[in-house]
């Protein structure tokens, strides 16, 4: 299914293209509607439709304007660009912007239907596009492409001194590195089980994507791991100082256009970790170290989200801490950070295996390795504002630590408890920020429902986040976006309306935060399959 959104202020207007297409009998979905560009822009990049219908000539924010946005933050999005005859003007920028198609009004069914079929095809072909694209950018890649990947990997991971990177990084052509901060996501591609051929297409998109943004910079690390340094500076297509939040916007803009456009068109799954802001460049390593760190933490844990470094375990960066928790080099505690609770037995395995090889030693080897992992629990628990003592599911008095390592069998099951107290308390403090966050914005949108003018932007501001950060955490924390939970909460009210008032449908969409009461019957009958009217009649008792 395509995900089209209607912009259109003329109320007329846009029934006629909601209610003369019969969507459910085509490959489309209408995903949402704005009277204007200035609220549709807030739903649009929540809602990540696939066609974007405008009209050019609106109030507060126009088509062309909400046009130019589109294009360089949600590239992917295809437009249909609705117009009078009287506006050729206007015609020629929108064609200069890149719109699909241009069609004058009235427009009818037929040639919406027409144009949107014209614009899926173009869809369908721009996935095989970036499998042949791909395959011909790796048959012809020149040395001094690789050795700009070379030298950028060797740069993120701290190997080249500031100063030489600023100097080297103009020579390479990689531009201007001063910035105000820097941040580094890791994009990681998980392909399928089985493989398959389809994986390498994934960095035409990314370019594709990236190359709108002239405050990014990306390279290859390997065929799986593609890294982005975003530079703290102007949004695409502005000069000046940026608004005070685009930074991280830019972040979780990028990140969750890559995401769609890989899972869109290949096989793949893809994973970004976005790492800590570092203020000056000698801390970019700090940034990409712990980018990579939540990539894989995320991965291991079957995660195909997009996460930043403050809501994964681990707190301080995998450069500080990995070696505090490397027992003589045992790569198992490394891992102590990432595992879950099905990996406890593989866990417990490899210290079987120890106690094992060394059968004839006494109770000191089970005293050393009881005392490790405690030590290296301890550290993780701290790490996240815990105390290891009330996470203990046993004391650490001397004769009960003598106790549990005199017998292998009890020895197990207590590194097993400790093993599952410890993971327990990690996720636990994992979900607690943004289900903080989630919480805050759910109390704010069930308390603002009836206010026509909410928006991901006006919840975003209250919870302390940018939008495309809230966006973000909001559907992957709870599997529905921020308009998806919007509109059930206004059909759950208008549920109750009908059902225990008198009310006209029209003034229950009112009451609800509709200002097109057709709409509002649109939507209604989408939830429920029945318009007000007849669903009141099948809740009555028989």
């Amino acid at each position: 299914m395509y995900k089209v959104f209607l912009v259109e202020d003329e109320i007329v207007v846009r029934e006629g293209i909601r209610n003369n297409i019969p969507w459910e009998k085509t490959p489309y979905t209408l995903a949402g509607e704005a009277p204007d560009g200035e609220i549709a822009l807030s739903m649009i990049q929540d809602i990540k439709p696939d066609i974007l219908i405008t009209d050019i000539r609106m109030p507060f924010m126009d088509g062309l304007a909400l046009s130019r946005i589109v294009r360089k933050t949600l590239p992917w999005i295809k437009i249909i660009i609705l117009s009078g005859h009287d506006e050729f003007e206007y015609a020629r920028e929108a064609i200069s912007i890149g719109v699909e198609e241009y069609l004058l009004k009235p427009v009818s069914s037929r040639d919406m239907l027409q144009a949107l079929d014209k614009i899926a095809q173009r869809i369908d072909e721009e996935k095989e596009k970036f499998l042949s694209m791909e395959h011909l950018r790796r048959q012809i890649q020149s040395h001094s492409d690789i050795l700009r990947e070379r030298w950028l990997f060797d740069f993120v991971t701290g190997k080249i001194p500031a100063a030489e990177a600023i100097e080297k990084g103009r020579e390479l052509g990689i531009g201007d590195l001063v910035a105000r901060s820097y941040t580094v996501a890791v994009i990681l591609v998980v392909p399928p089980d089985d493989g398959g051929e389809k994986i390498f297409p994934v960095k035409s998109i990314i370019r594709s994507i990236t190359g709108n943004y002239s405050n990014v910079i990306l390279f290859q690390k390997d065929e799986k791991k593609h890294v982005m340094l975003v530079k703290e500076g102007a949004l695409p297509g502005t000069a000046g100082d940026p608004p005070k939040d685009s930074a991280e916007d830019s972040v979780y803009a990028i990140a969750q256009a890559v995401k769609y456009e890989v899972e869109r068109n290949t096989v793949c799954k893809a994973v970004v970790g976005i790492g800590p802001a570092a203020s000056r460049l000698g801390e970019v390593s700090k940034s990409y170290f712990r980018a990579e760190q939540v990539a894989e933490y995320q991965a291991a844990q079957g995660l195909m989200q997009i996460a930043d470094s403050a809501n994964t375990p681990a707190g301080e960066d995998l450069v500080d801490k990995a070696g505090r928790l490397n027992i003589d080099g045992d790569v198992l505690l490394a891992k102590f950070r990432y595992a879950s609770k099905k990996d406890i037995d593989a866990l417990i395995g490899e210290y079987t295996e120890l106690l094992r090889d060394n059968a004839g030693e006494n109770s000191l080897l089970e005293y050393f390795i009881l005392g490790e992992i405690i030590v290296a629990a301890s550290k993780i628990v701290e790490e996240l504002n815990g105390d290891i003592k009330t996470i203990l599911p046993f004391g650490l008095g001397q004769a009960e630590l003598q106790e549990i390592t005199g017998s292998r069998d009890i020895l197990y099951r207590k590194i097993r408890a400790l093993f599952e107290a410890v993971i327990e308390f990690r996720d636990s403090r994992m979900e607690g920020r943004y289900q903080s966050v989630i919480l805050k914005a759910r109390e704010y949108i069930d308390g603002h429902y009836r206010d026509q003018n909410i928006s991901l932007h006006t919840v975003a501001g209250h919870v302390g986040i940018s939008p495309n950060h809230l966006s973000t955490v909001f559907s992957q924390e709870t599997g529905e976006n921020f308009v998806e939970y919007l509109t059930r909460v206004r059909i759950e009210k208008a549920k109750q309306l009908v059902m225990n008032t008198a009310m006209k449908s029209a003034d229950i969409a009112w009451d609800i935060g509709f200002s097109d009461p057709h709409y509002f019957s649109f939507i209604f009958k989408k939830y429920t399959g029945l318009s007000p009217r007849k669903w009141k009649k099948t809740q009555k008792p028989s």
